[in-house]
């Protein structure tokens, strides 16, 4: 408890305790403050520094996302140029799938019903047949390919073939102007007419 003595007000003792020791309460903060202070302004370097390395490979994984980003744009874009090229080469193939469509419809409704005959007339045996044709078209085109250079000297041929037939006219009809060549002729006959019959 404070004292008065002549009107002057003495301080307390256990007060001025109490002043000292929260002053020494205040110093201990401050210095301990000022060494917290003094420890973290020592190791700010060390932490930066750690930041800074961070933030580096931050920045590569960053450039490399970003480049990979860029390799898929450049995918994509490829892709799209592709599927563009796609639907153009599917649209003129359309345009041209419906102009053949137009054209041979009529064609194809005209001859429905003449297929659909021919196709119910067919019995197995002719198809055999066909199908037996087709295999011999091998060695007919073998023994066309003979041919062909043979007929294509008929126009040449021909006049010479009607001579001959002119001659051989004339070979008959002197020989049956021969007398007595009715009577060998009939005699010959008869002859082979006698070998024909079977013993």
């Amino acid at each position: 408890m404070a004292l008065e003595r002549a009107g002057v007000r003495l301080p307390d003792l256990n007060s001025g305790f109490t002043v000292a020791k929260m002053g020494l309460d205040v110093v201990r903060s401050s210095a301990r403050w000022s060494i917290d202070t003094a420890v973290f302004a020592f190791e700010l370097p060390g932490r930066v520094e750690a930041l800074l390395d961070d933030v580096s490979a931050l920045l590569v994984r960053v450039n490399t996302v970003v480049d990979a980003a860029n390799m898929v744009v450049a995918e994509v874009a490829t892709t799209t140029r592709s599927a563009e090229d796609v639907v153009d080469s599917a649209s003129k193939a359309s345009v041209t799938a419906l102009g053949l469509v137009e054209l041979f419809d009529p064609i194809a409704q005209r001859s429905a019903p003449m297929a659909k005959k021919f196709v119910e007339s067919l019995d197995e045996d002719e198809i055999d047949a066909a199908i037996a044709m087709v295999d011999q078209l091998p060695g007919l085109v073998a023994h066309m390919e003979a041919v062909i250079p043979i007929l294509a000297t008929l126009d040449t041929v021909a006049p010479e073939i009607h001579e001959l037939l002119g001659v051989t006219k004339d070979v008959r009809r002197a020989v049956i102007g021969i007398p007595g060549f009715k009577f060998f002729r009939n005699r010959g006959q008869d002859k082979l007419d006698d070998e024909d019959i079977p013993d």
